[in-house]
C-alpha cells in the first residue's frame, strides 16, 4: 500500500519520521535536512529561490502552495519499487492545479546510469513504460541517470491522478558547485527541453497530455 502522508512542518525535524530511513537520512549538510529546512522556513509559501524560478514560467508566476507531501510514493505502472519523491507539491495555478516533484540534492548523484541499472527483463518493461510517458526511445537513454526518468514521470503520473494539466520536475540544489547539473542538462536535452540556466523554468513540453517543465533551483538555507 502506498503511504500518503501530509507532514505538518511546524519545524524542519517533523519530517524525520517520514524519511525512507528515518533519522539515518537526517544528517547535517545532506539534502533531506536542507530541503526540509528550506521549506519549513516558509511553510505557507514556496522558498524564496523556488518562488523566483516559478515566476519565469507564465502559468506558475503566481502559484499558490496548496499542499506538500514529503517522501511521496508514486506507482510507476510496473512491477518493482515505487518512486519516492523527496517532496511532491500541489500548486494552485489560478483556477487550475499543477504538480511539482521536488528533488533535493547536495553532493548526492542522481543514481545509476540507465545502462547500469537496466539488467533484467522486469527493468526493461519498466523502462519501456517510463520512456513511453516521456516520449523517449529506450535504446537512446543508456547514458541518462535513471532517477531523473522516474522522478519526472512521477510528476506526470501525479498530475494525471489529480486531473492536472501542468507538471514540473524541480531540482532544489544546495550544492555550491552545482553537482549533478550536467546530468540534469543531459536529461533535459534528451527530452528536447532546453534548460535556459539555473533558477529558471524550462520551456514546456507536452507528455501524454500534461504540459511538463523542468527547473534547477540553487539555494543555501540556514540550518
Amino acid at each position: 500500500m502506498i503511504r500518503r502522508l501530509h507532514v505538518p512542518l511546524r519545524r524542519a525535524e517533523d519530517v524525520i519520521p517520514h524519511l525512507a530511513k528515518g533519522a539515518q537520512h537526517w544528517k547535517k549538510g545532506y539534502s533531506a535536512q536542507k530541503l526540509a529546512v528550506a521549506w519549513a522556513q516558509s511553510s505557507t509559501d514556496f522558498p524564496v529561490r523556488v518562488r523566483g524560478a516559478l515566476r519565469t514560467a507564465p502559468e506558475y508566476a503566481d502559484a499558490e502552495l496548496i499542499d506538500g507531501f514529503f517522501e511521496r510514493e508514486v506507482e510507476l505502472g510496473s512491477a518493482g519499487r515505487n518512486s519516492q519523491t523527496d517532496l511532491m507539491v500541489v500548486a494552485g495555478l489560478g483556477s487550475e492545479l499543477g504538480m511539482i516533484a521536488v528533488e533535493g540534492k547536495v553532493d548526492e548523484s542522481f543514481g545509476e546510469f540507465v545502462r547500469d541499472w537496466n539488467d533484467s527483463a522486469g527493468k526493461q518493461r519498466r523502462l519501456a513504460g517510463l520512456c513511453q510517458t516521456l516520449a523517449l526511445e529506450p535504446s537512446a537513454v543508456g547514458d541518462l541517470r535513471y532517477q531523473l526518468l522516474h522522478r519526472t514521470a512521477s510528476a506526470i503520473y501525479e498530475a494525471k491522478r489529480y486531473r492536472c494539466l501542468h507538471a514540473m520536475m524541480l531540482v532544489h540544489s544546495f550544492s555550491a558547485m552545482h553537482r549533478g547539473f550536467s546530468d540534469f542538462a543531459a536529461f533535459s536535452a534528451a527530452m528536447e527541453i532546453p534548460v535556459l540556466q539555473a533558477d529558471r523554468c524550462s520551456p514546456a513540453r507536452v507528455c501524454t497530455g500534461v504540459s511538463l517543465r523542468l527547473a534547477w533551483v540553487t539555494d543555501s538555507p540556514q540550518v
